[in-house]
């Protein structure tokens, strides 16, 4: 606006003599510098009485007015949302993985990794995660997995003193109808317990009474150690355990633990690679996830790795067929330390036989509901 009046008044001065030009040009300048200092005054508040400890506008910078307004301003409101969202973090950490062991419909004890809230005695919330009706039941209900102990059964008490834990159970876990339910009621605690590194070996109560048996036979009077799980044959020998795929179910399928026991061998990494090739039990709905024609020659490991060496039929393997062998695989080696897994041909690479696949090391996570 200043500078269109300004405009005006020259376009005006060159009618005007030389002198008016220069005296109307002053009384202009001055009543902006008059005007502007006084703005100013009322922005920074220089001479207010507010601002005492401002002496001169010099000590001042744009940074430090700016800075000094947030800082104060803002503080209180977003204090309460800071504290919110430390809140919704802090109960996210409270949840914990656990190990459960649940029945499927097959009669298979199955191992479920999944997730319950945190609690002092976390042995004990695990043991009810897996009884009939329980919250975590019902939240893996759709992948056909069910509670191994009775609806209703209790967890009185539990002690833990020189890896031995014993557990008190309700008169409920009596509420059984065949002797191989109660197989895999005992299965499922002692391993599910075992999973802890304090327990090595399971006794149980009902009742704060020791039993000889459970309803249908089953023996109690004994300590249980981690063992047999879904055992095939003989209970003679050592025990190998394989893990098979379970057909899929509406959610996903699942894995399945499988013992054979046998004499000792000298590779018991090659031996379960050599039942897992083989296949399940023949009277199982069970798969090996190995693609048919597919044969093993043999394996070796050095330190925790392992070369498991196919037959030249693998040189058709496609790139999905692989990624489903590698992943149960590396499952079942899990249980001997093995972290990497790699395969051969007749002895050659799978890059020496003309296979490109991804690089597809895969961690061993299975069964996470």
């Amino acid at each position: 606006m200043l500078n269109i009046i300004i405009y005006i008044r020259r376009e005006e001065g060159m009618k005007l003599a030389h002198n008016k030009i220069i005296s109307l040009i002053l009384i202009i300048f001055i009543a902006v510098c008059l005007t502007a200092c006084g703005t100013l005054d009322m922005m920074v508040g220089l001479k207010d009485e507010n601002n005492p400890d401002i002496a001169d506008l010099s000590d001042l910078t744009d940074f430090e007015i700016v800075e000094d307004t947030i800082g104060e301003e803002a503080l209180e409101e977003p204090y309460e949302e800071v504290i919110e969202t430390v809140t919704i973090s802090t109960e996210e950490a409270k949840m914990t993985n656990i190990m459960a062991y649940y029945e499927d419909e097959y009669g298979f004890v199955v191992p479920v990794n999944t997730k319950i809230p945190w609690e002092e005695g976390i042995a004990k919330a695990t043991l009810r995660s897996m009884v009939r009706g329980s919250e975590t039941e019902k939240r893996i209900a759709q992948s056909g997995l069910r509670g191994v102990l009775p609806e209703g059964t209790e967890i009185r008490g539990m002690s833990i003193k020189d890896g031995v834990c014993r557990v008190d159970f309700s008169k409920n876990i009596l509420n059984t109808s065949t002797l191989k339910q109660e197989e895999n009621l005992i299965s499922a605690i002692t391993y599910a317990l075992t999973e802890f590194p304090t327990i090595d070996k399971v006794e149980l109560l009902v009742d704060g009474q020791a039993l000889s048996s459970l309803t249908n036979g089953y023996a109690i009077n004994k300590g249980f150690e981690r063992e047999n799980i879904n055992l095939y044959g003989s209970a003679d020998g050592v025990n190998y355990t394989v893990y098979y795929k379970a057909p899929d179910t509406e959610v996903m399928g699942h894995y399945v633990p499988i013992t054979f026991s046998a004499a000792k061998v000298g590779n018991p990494v090659e031996f379960v690679m050599e039942k897992l090739f083989e296949g399940p039990p023949a009277d199982t709905t069970l798969s090996n996830n190995i693609p048919v024609g597919i044969n093993l020659r043999d394996v070796k490991v050095i330190g925790d790795s392992a070369v498991v060496n196919l037959g030249v039929e693998a040189v058709n393997l496609s790139e999905e067929d692989y990624k489903d062998m590698n992943s149960i695989v590396v499952l079942c080696l899990e249980q001997y330390g093995i972290s990497d897994v790699e395969f051969n041909i007749e002895g050659l690479s799978f890059e020496q036989a003309g296979l490109y696949f991804e690089d597809s090391n895969v961690t061993p996570v299975f069964n996470q509901y």
